[in-house]
């Protein structure tokens, strides 16, 4: 392995629980430390121990260690642009960033130099997220790392990256490489991004990982972002519409890679568990703002790339929605004994693919339900009509329901996308029955689909307090905030 050096750049604050860890994590990479890492930590005015953990680790590597500290709060991407400033005056070969609450696997390093020896033509790459503490698992988007490992964003537009942490650059692309001090938000997306675009492609570095920390109390900065004001305003103009921008200069359009980076982004905040956060801490003006905003962004977006995010079917269509301004809605296609849902010929749901949810038994003698099953038709991508049903079936015996009323709705950014009144049902079940596949009977149809078997003895049983009926498994997308 030749000689180089590698700069690691890590910002600081108030995080000396973690920062020994963090420390430790790069003193004992499998390359060595001595002779091929460089430190750069900066203290950004923390109130704890952290700068003393900092000097104390620079008196026992003064040559390795690069040690700033402020009196004054300046900000992450304050702090990243000097690491970076000081990496490129030293004439460090390679740099990455690693948050002081996280860590790298004792290889990564190696691995970085391996693979930028390997490949001569590439000047960004990343290693894969994995999440660990409070919540354990990997990045959705690690799935990449099987795949290849240099993506060309001409042809693997749906190839997005979002972290700063553990990304490798070049000396020669620093001077490419600029996070927004205004931004307290996704200006690690929006600063990597800008390299991507430039460079047009990016390397991904496998077998080896960054260990990003979800802590019990979500205080980290993307836990905490959802709950800032400026999360739902100043991302779309700040955050997307700089890296629009930039696309546009450096290929004179947006690319389809940046037009399908935000919109994956976007998906998040049309989340379930993001809708009460919104309606806390905006206004109605506000809200009115945010979705004229959001149809600002969504219209420098082709239908195509929205149609392509790997996300649930009421996302897809609040999308469309709010970038026509105007109710849009899959069009559903009846064949092979099922319903599918599609938009210009792009196939986005099935029916016989979703579930039907049993919940408990009723027991209220004043009830005419008193004795039959609970449950619930769980998928948001259909709201039933008053004509449709659900059944059971069990060794060539049929069973309808009748309509338990439901309460769920879906709302995104303030509008209701659906109702779901008659998605409950009620059904008796003989007891002699141990199990039966539920289906749904479609009535504009007068189409039978089936869907999921159930054995009684083993359902979860859960109950409901006055009206409330929240259950996960209503959720209209996997929350993978986890993600970026």
């Amino acid at each position: 392995m030749r000689y180089l050096m590698i700069a690691v750049i890590v910002p600081i604050y108030n995080t000396e629980k973690y920062l020994r860890e963090t420390i430790d994590s790069v003193i004992c990479q499998t390359l060595s430390f001595a002779e091929h890492i460089r430190l750069i930590l900066l203290d950004d005015a923390s109130t704890d121990g952290s700068f003393a953990i900092c000097e104390q680790y620079q008196k026992q590597y003064p040559k390795q260690i690069v040690v700033k500290h402020y009196d004054t709060n300046q900000g992450v991407s304050a702090l990243r642009n000097e690491g970076v400033r000081i990496a490129g005056e030293m004439g460090d070969e390679l740099i990455t960033f690693l948050d002081s609450d996280d860590k790298l696997a004792d290889d990564a390093m190696e691995k970085a130099v391996q693979y930028f020896d390997a490949h001569e033509d590439v000047f960004v790459a990343a290693i894969g997220i994995r999440y660990f503490d409070a919540y354990e698992g990997e990045q959705r988007l690690n799935w990449r790392f099987e795949k290849t490992d240099v993506v060309d964003i001409k042809k693997d537009y749906t190839y997005p990256h979002y972290y700063v942490g553990g990304v490798f650059l070049r000396h020669a692309v620093l001077d490419e490489l600029h996070f927004d001090e205004s931004l307290s938000f996704w200006e690690d997306a929006l600063a990597v991004n800008q390299v991507i675009v430039s460079q047009g492609k990016y390397g991904l570095i496998a077998g080896t990982h960054y260990y990003y920390r979800k802590r019990e109390d979500e205080s980290s900065l993307v836990d905490t972002a959802w709950h800032k004001k400026e999360r739902y305003t100043t991302l779309l103009s700040s955050g997307y519409g700089q890296l629009f921008a930039y696309s546009r200069k450096k290929h004179h359009r947006i690319i389809p890679y940046v037009q399908y980076m935000v919109a994956y982004h976007m998906r998040l905040m049309m989340m379930k568990s993001k809708q009460s956060i919104i309606e806390e801490i905006l206004s109605e003006d506000e809200l009115a703002a945010l979705r004229d905003d959001v149809q600002k962004v969504l219209k420098k977006i082709k239908v195509k790339y929205i149609l392509q995010i790997p996300t649930s079917l009421p996302i897809i269509e609040g999308m469309l929605s709010m970038r026509a301004g105007k109710q849009v809605r899959a069009k559903r296609v009846y064949k092979d004994n099922d319903c599918v849902l599609m938009y210009k010929g792009v196939e986005l749901a099935r029916m016989s693919e979703r579930s039907v949810k049993l919940f408990h038994i009723i027991e209220d003698e004043e009830s005419e339900f008193n004795g039959m099953w609970r449950g619930r038709f769980c998928t948001p991508i259909y709201a039933m009509k008053k004509e449709d049903y659900i059944f059971a079936e069990h060794n060539g015996v049929r069973i309808n329901s009748e309509e338990f009323i439901c309460r769920k709705q879906i709302y995104i950014l303030g509008k209701r996308l659906r109702c779901y009144y008659h998605a409950g049902f009620a059904i008796a079940i003989p007891k002699e029955w141990d199990r039966a596949v539920f289906g749904i009977h479609i009535a504009e149809a007068d189409a039978d689909i089936l869907m999921n078997e159930i054995v009684f003895n083993e359902v979860r049983l859960i109950y409901f307090e006055g009206e409330t009926e929240e259950h996960d498994e209503f959720e209209i997308d996997r929350d993978d905030e986890k993600d970026m």
